[in-house]
């Protein structure tokens, strides 16, 4: 009996061997797509390798004196997450959440976006598709593992949310809206916070619009900024395609839109996909999406150009190319230069700046997030905001698409997108 079910065992691996390896009804690929997200990688990873499998291991020996948490270089940190519980109309079965297109077929992955901000004793989440919640920050502490987040009643019309912030108790959600043929535009939409509903106004909406898939935001982002006086909110906006623009289009900006005078002002140029932007209301910086391998951070100056798509030290995604598609210096075309680039493309996202409150090892450092890059990275800049002194890489393990920090509560907060999931990190 042991014999035949023996057999049976082997007949069956090396039948599903067979159909695995020469793909048999397509079935290399259903099996992909149906993997976790970091199980995705690892298989990418092994293909590329296939004609050196050990070479793969390489990365167990090349790292010295590499900290993981609870250690960081110079502190300890505590991770502790909390899953959040959505709305029922924000599930990763819709389709309106955000995913990934790796073939023209639509293959997808699937991830809760979101973006926070807060006020007073409330933290305020607002998710991809426009649901809005509040709840006491308390609950970032308690004992238990999940957050039950109660929708909030708004009349907010919108596709996809880009980022929210909250400025003199009002609550503003910068959003994309679908014009036509995948054509999303740019708005900001506010709402005072008071009572159990939220009733917005639209304050700026581009005539603008440009071609998106729907998962990926481009641009959106939003700080508080004043002009000559004149107070108003910073908007980016993104350019998702290597193609030049009129220096008059908004594709591509850095804007000001005043509180009370709305014409948008172009404050900078040549921006590819700026997801992270921090100002302290003299100096703006920004993060920003290259292609492959050309993510950057910018010293933001007023009617400076910053080289997309002419300038890059990524290239297009795809086959190596023999020549470069881009330029491989900006100041030299009349750009200027980022302060620093990944290489290795980390999928930036939001920086802030944390006090020096937070610890006296960490003094005038910022706080970097990354997508695909699955960490937190710890920055410091020289006085003039024109050179990367150091960084450190502080390994979370998800997607991280925004990151704030709570003051009296001394902890950084980061949005944890792969499993709908926000992280609160303190010293340990």
């Amino acid at each position: 009996m042991m014999k035949k079910i023996f057999y049976f065992i082997t007949f069956f691996f090396i039948i599903l061997f067979i159909i695995i390896k020469y793909n048999f009804l397509n079935i290399s690929e259903i099996i992909f797509q149906n993997l976790p997200i970091k199980s995705k990688v690892i298989v990418r990873t092994l293909k590329k390798n296939d004609n050196n499998f050990w070479s793969i291991t390489n990365n167990l020996f090349n790292d010295y004196n590499e900290k993981f948490i609870p250690e960081t270089q110079q502190i300890n940190l505590k991770v502790k997450r909390k899953k959040l519980i959505f709305n029922e109309s924000f599930e990763i079965d819709k389709p309106k959440i955000e995913f990934i297109v790796k073939k023209k077929d639509s293959q997808m992955t699937h991830f809760f976006s979101y973006f926070f901000d807060d006020t007073d004793n409330q933290l305020v989440i607002s998710d991809y598709i426009g649901n809005i919640y509040f709840f006491d920050k308390k609950k970032l502490f308690s004992n238990t593992d999940e957050i039950i987040l109660n929708k909030k009643k708004t009349n907010l019309q919108l596709d996809k949310v880009l980022d929210i912030l909250i400025v003199d108790n009002y609550l503003y959600v910068s959003h994309g809206n679908l014009k036509e043929n995948s054509c999303y535009n740019w708005n900001i939409s506010r709402a005072l916070i008071s009572g159990e509903e939220l009733e917005f106004d639209n304050i700026y909406s581009s005539k603008e619009c440009s071609v998106q898939n729907f998962y990926q935001p481009y641009g959106g982002r939003i700080q508080k900024f004043s002009i000559n006086d004149e107070n108003g909110l910073l908007i980016t906006i993104g350019q998702n395609n290597p193609i030049k623009v009129k220096d008059n289009s908004i594709i591509g900006k850095i804007l000001f839109i005043g509180f009370d005078n709305k014409e948008p002002k172009i404050i900078s140029s040549g921006h590819r996909n700026t997801q992270g932007l921090w100002t302290d209301g003299t100096t703006i910086l920004s993060t920003e999406h290259g292609p492959r391998g050309g993510d950057e951070i910018n010293n933001i100056k007023i009617n400076k150009n910053y080289g997309w798509p002419e300038a890059s030290y990524g290239e297009p995604y795809g086959p190596k190319n023999t020549e470069p598609k881009f330029a491989k210096d900006h100041f030299n075309f009349g750009y200027q230069e980022p302060i620093f680039t990944f290489l290795k493309a980390i999928g930036i996202s939001e920086l802030i700046k944390l006090p020096n409150s937070f610890s006296n090892f960490w003094q005038n450092n910022f706080l970097v997030s990354s997508l695909w890059g699955h960490s937190l990275f710890r920055i410091k800049l020289d006085k003039k905001f024109e050179k990367l002194i150091f960084y450190e890489k502080i390994y979370i393990g998800q997607r991280i698409r925004d990151i704030m920090y709570l003051k009296e509560e001394n902890a950084i907060l980061v949005a944890l997108e792969e499993k709908g999931e926000i992280g609160i990190i303190t010293k340990n």
